[in-house]
């Protein structure tokens, strides 16, 4: 007849075993960036989010307009509802015969500037809403109304 061996659960084991859940619960939080800490913010203000689209169709251009709420395509969040809307040509970039870059409009296209009303938290670098922090130079593919837009943010000022 074989034997079996009962494991003897002692104070040393219960000791180590707490020390490995403990390691493991704060690399995880800090892999995770569950450490509890929060970024300091301001207080919630309305803010003027400018966003500026080199080159996109014409047909989207078109179909852009006052009054349409702002999406942040990634992230899921409404920005915004649209205060203005400049349209003017596209700012393509090619080469010349020489290979020198240069840069003009292009047929079919047109940049796209909005003026968006945002409502958020201001931090040291611009505005936070929810998740999303936003700042100038800041790439970004966004929904306005019926448009899709990939541009960046290219002001952010407080609302006078």
């Amino acid at each position: 007849m074989t034997e079996k061996k009962k494991f003897k659960f002692t104070f040393i084991d219960l000791l180590v075993l707490i020390v490995v859940v403990a390691v493991a619960v704060f690399v995880g939080s800090k892999l995770l960036g569950l450490s509890g800490e929060k970024e300091e913010v301001g207080e919630t203000k309305t803010f003027i989010v400018s966003y500026f689209f080199e080159e996109v169709p014409d047909y989207v251009a078109d179909v852009t307009e006052v009054g349409t709420l702002v999406t942040d395509e990634a992230r899921k969040i409404p920005l915004g509802k649209v205060l203005d809307v400049e349209v003017g040509d596209s700012y393509s970039y090619s080469t010349d015969n020489d290979g020198n870059w240069k840069v003009g409009p292009r047929a079919g296209f047109k940049s796209v500037k909005l003026s968006v009303e945002v409502v958020g938290e201001e931090f040291e670098h611009g505005v936070q809403v929810q998740d999303g922090k936003y700042v100038v130079g800041h790439s970004m593919t966004i929904y306005a109304g019926k448009a899709k837009m990939y541009g960046r943010v290219s002001g952010v000022e407080e609302k006078k």
